[in-house]
């Protein structure tokens, strides 16, 4: 490109400015690459454009210029070399910029960097440009090529971006234990979205924007093991502030009382807000909603409950069933009316957690979807030797007494 702009006296200054023009735009477009944000994807989309623009309005004046339309002024030459060198670097450097922001922020681990692909890219352009430029002088030929290239490209590079995982939150609140957070997850390549609520870095629920989608594991199981609605029942919810099963007990059973025990205010707050759980922290006639420490909670329920609910994911960001002292666990146990049930769900029990008291029996529940690839275990646990459901809706039996896990 020095030889095409500056011919003739000069050559190494010229060489030497144009160089550095092409590197500060590359640098530039580097560093104005777009953040991670959740339209990073439709972001890049644009950027991929305006970099075949750039090349089209390259080629379009090198053309011009190879058969000498502008001729050899100075202000021609500047122009030459902002629209054959500086445009399209910039461009190249902001989507490969943001092509390595998106290989970076991509929860889904599915991105590799475009380190590699843009270094094959160049030697290639290094290769094409030695055979080309001693019979074609003019850069047109040399710019539809790369024009050639950057579609090709851009039809790879799109499918790729397409199994990126993109993220957006919509809300954050502080907590105890750090932050409590509702983010919208999209993977486009699959068709898939789910909004999440987020203890820190665990997940308490999950709510896939699907017509047909699943309803919650505690609402399926708690609904099918309410009594005849002439027969009162009492249940407790350890870890119950994000779920909607609490208020469709009660709305459809009119003697079910409720007492949902959380560790975290934002997660009721967050919970009533997104997922329409119906929460709020108040004492009622028949739903009541706790926050704070699960120990001291647990101490102060009054006894003589039929149900106990233990949410294993809520459990998770203080350690798991295991955080709970033996005194509580003794109280829920000890506090259960003949024939009561302690459930765990929705994941396989913690290896060497003493989640089944001794001498109770144990049936366990499994459901899968294969399309997301999830399976959710809940494990049913009594004292005595009533029957046990064959199936709920959409879960299987998987086993009654002997290991678990």
């Amino acid at each position: 490109m020095a030889i095409l702009l500056y011919d003739g006296v000069g050559l190494v200054r010229s060489l030497t400015t144009i160089l550095a023009v092409e590197a500060t735009a590359f640098a530039g477009g580097m560093w104005s690459a777009p953040r991670g944000d959740h339209d990073l994807v439709e972001r890049l989309r644009r950027r991929w454009l305006l970099c075949m623009l750039a090349y089209l309005a390259a080629a379009v004046f090198g053309t011009l210029w190879g058969i000498e339309v502008l001729g050899e002024a100075r202000w021609v030459r500047g122009a030459g070399l902002a629209v054959l060198a500086a445009l399209p670097l910039y461009s190249a450097g902001n989507v490969l910029g943001g092509l390595a922001v998106a290989a970076r922020t991509d929860l889904g681990r599915r991105l590799t960097g475009p380190g590699s692909a843009a270094a094959v890219g160049a030697a290639f352009g290094f290769v094409l440009t030695g055979f080309l430029l001693p019979r074609a002088p003019v850069p047109a030929y040399l710019l539809v090529a790369c024009l050639v290239m950057l579609s090709l490209g851009g039809m790879i590079f799109g499918t790729v971006l397409a199994s990126r995982t993109d993220v957006e939150e919509l809300a954050r609140r502080p907590a105890r234990s750090g932050s409590v957070s509702v983010i919208v997850r999209r993977r486009p390549a699959d068709d898939l979205a789910a909004l999440e609520l987020r203890e820190d870095m665990h997940i308490r629920r999950v709510m896939p924007f699907e017509p047909t989608r699943r309803l919650p594991w505690d609402v399926v199981v708690t609904r099918q093991l309410l009594p005849d609605l002439d027969v009162s029942i009492r249940i407790v919810f350890i870890g119950g502030g994000a779920s909607s099963a609490p208020q469709a007990i009660v709305s459809e059973h009119p003697l079910a009382s409720v007492d949902a025990l959380e560790r975290t205010g934002a997660v009721v707050e967050l919970g009533r807000d997104h997922f329409g759980t119906g929460l709020a922290i108040e004492r009622g006639d028949r739903l009541s909603v706790y926050a704070g420490n699960l120990d001291d909670l647990i101490e102060s329920l009054e006894p003589e409950f039929d149900i106990v609910v233990f949410d294993r994911a809520a459990l998770a960001p203080i350690g798991g069933v295991g955080a709970l002292s033996k005194a509580s666990v003794t109280r829920l146990k000890t506090g259960l009316n003949p024939g009561g049930l302690l459930v765990w769900g929705p994941r396989r029990p913690e290896p060497g957690a003493p989640e089944i008291p001794d001498g109770w029996d144990h049936v366990q529940y499994e459901r899968s979807d294969a399309g997301r690839d999830e399976t959710e275990v809940v494990l049913l646990c009594r004292g005595d030797d009533g029957e046990w459901p064959e199936a709920f809706d959409e879960f299987r039996r998987l086993s009654a007494g002997g290991p678990i896990g």
